[in-house]
C-alpha cells in the first residue's frame, strides 16, 4: 500500500472505530482506485480468508466503500473523504441521541431517587480589575448572543467598545439590563441609537448583580453590585459547572422581562 498516507491519519480512522483491516483496505482504494477482492488483499495485505467480510462490513455497515455489482469479479469504489465523513457523522448522532435517551429515562430515577452532593470548582473573583477583566474576557469570546446586565458606570463604560465589535462581527442578538440612572450618559444613547435594529435595551430601578451571558449559556459571570456591598468591593463568581450559564441565562431572562423599555 502506498506510504504516501501520514500516519496521523490512521490514527484518527482508528478513533473513529475502524480496524485496522478496514483502515488498509480503505486506505488501498483511495491510493489505488478501484479493486476486485483478491486484488485489494494482495495490495492492502489484509489475508483473502478475511477480505469478503471486512469488505461487507465497510459497504453495509460503515458505508464508505460501493461495491460495483454488474462486474465479474465485482469492484469495490472508496466513496470520497467528505461523503463518508458526513455518513459517520449522521450516524454516529442517530447512534448517541438514540442511546442517551435510553440511558437518562432508565437512570434518571435512580440518581435522583438518593441525595448526590454535586462538588464543583467555584472561583471568586476580588476587586474591580479582576471582574472587569473577566467581564471583557467573556465579552470577547461571545459569538451568537451576549446579554449583560449594568449596574455600575465603570462596567459600562469597559463593554461598551466591545458590543459595538461583537456587531461589527455580525452578532444579532445582544440584550443590556441597566439601571435608571446610567441612562442620563450620552454613551447608552447613542449606543442604542446606532445599533437599536439588534441591541435591546431595558432598564431597573436597582439591579443586584452585574451579568453577563454569552451565546446562549455556554458561559456566564456575575459581579455582585458594591452597592449590595461595603463601597468600592467588588465580588465576581464564576464556575466552568456546566449548568451555571443557563441558570445564569435564566434568571438573566427573567429580569429582562420584568424591566421597563427605554425611549431616547
Amino acid at each position: 500500500m502506498s506510504n504516501e498516507i501520514p500516519e496521523s491519519v490512521k490514527l484518527s480512522l482508528k478513533a473513529l472505530g475502524f480496524t485496522d483491516y478496514e483502515i488498509s483496505i480503505y486506505l488501498t482504494l483511495i491510493s489505488r482506485g478501484p479493486m476486485d477482492a483478491r486484488e485489494l488483499s494482495e495490495a492492502s495485505g489484509v489475508p483473502y480468508s478475511r477480505v469478503y467480510n471486512v469488505l461487507t462490513h465497510l459497504e453495509k455497515e460503515k458505508m464508505w466503500i460501493i461495491k460495483e455489482e454488474d462486474s465479474r469479479p465485482s469492484r469495490y469504489f472508496a466513496k470520497s473523504p467528505e461523503e463518508a465523513l458526513i455518513i459517520s457523522k449522521r450516524k454516529y448522532k442517530e447512534t448517541f441521541e438514540n442511546h442517551s435517551e435510553n440511558i437518562i429515562q432508565a437512570l434518571n430515577q435512580a440518581y435522583h431517587s438518593h441525595d448526590v452532593p454535586l462538588k464543583v470548582p467555584l472561583y471568586v473573583h476580588a476587586g474591580i480589575n479582576a471582574c472587569l477583566n473577566k467581564i471583557l474576557d467573556l465579552v470577547q469570546k461571545a459569538r451568537s448572543s451576549l446579554y449583560i446586565s449594568c449596574s455600575e458606570p465603570e462596567f459600562f463604560e469597559a463593554i461598551q467598545d466591545n458590543i459595538k465589535a461583537r456587531r461589527m462581527r455580525g452578532m444579532k442578538e445582544i440584550k443590556l439590563i441597566i439601571e435608571d440612572e446610567l441612562l442620563e450618559k450620552d454613551d447608552i444613547k447613542n449606543l442604542y441609537e446606532t445599533y437599536s435594529e439588534v441591541l435591546e435595551i431595558k432598564t431597573q430601578k436597582k439591579l443586584f448583580a452585574n451579568i453577563v451571558v454569552i451565546d446562549g449559556g455556554s458561559n456566564a459571570f456575575v459581579v455582585i453590585s458594591q452597592k449590595q456591598l461595603r463601597k468600592n468591593v467588588y465580588f465576581g463568581i464564576y464556575t466552568d459547572y456546566i449548568g451555571f450559564g443557563p441558570i445564569v441565562r435564566d434568571f438573566f431572562k427573567f429580569l429582562f422581562k420584568g424591566s421597563k423599555d427605554i425611549t431616547v
